[in-house]
């Protein structure tokens, strides 16, 4: 079964938004893509002004790291790409206020 972790993230204290983007597409992301096993990856970038200009959202960015199964990831997040890669998200993102959601897909559409 496809397992997917996505975490919402928000930039450390001390960074701009300006700086958390650059740092996330620019060099965050080529690491990511280096993990053992990844199968799709997605960066999205969450509009603070909340959804028809509703509630304001207190988080940056919503990440989604899919592989084939739970002990796919967790062998990446072992591998040293994936200590690469949580080395460099000590560098911008607030580890302490990082969501990390799993997912299990039940269905998708697709015109």
């Amino acid at each position: 079964m496809v397992f997917t972790l996505a975490f919402l993230t928000r930039p450390k204290p001390g960074i701009t938004l300006e700086q958390f983007y650059e740092h996330y597409t620019d060099i965050h992301r080529p690491l990511a893509e280096k993990l053992p096993g990844l199968v799709s990856y997605r960066q999205t970038k969450i509009l603070k002004e909340g959804y028809r200009g509703g509630e304001a959202i207190d988080y940056a960015a919503f990440s989604e790291y899919t592989f084939e199964s739970e002990d796919a990831a967790d062998a990446a997040y072992k591998s040293p790409e994936g200590v690469s890669l949580d080395e460099d998200t000590g560098r911008f993102i607030d580890w302490p206020s990082v969501l990390t959601i799993p997912l299990a897909e039940l269905g998708t559409y697709r015109r």
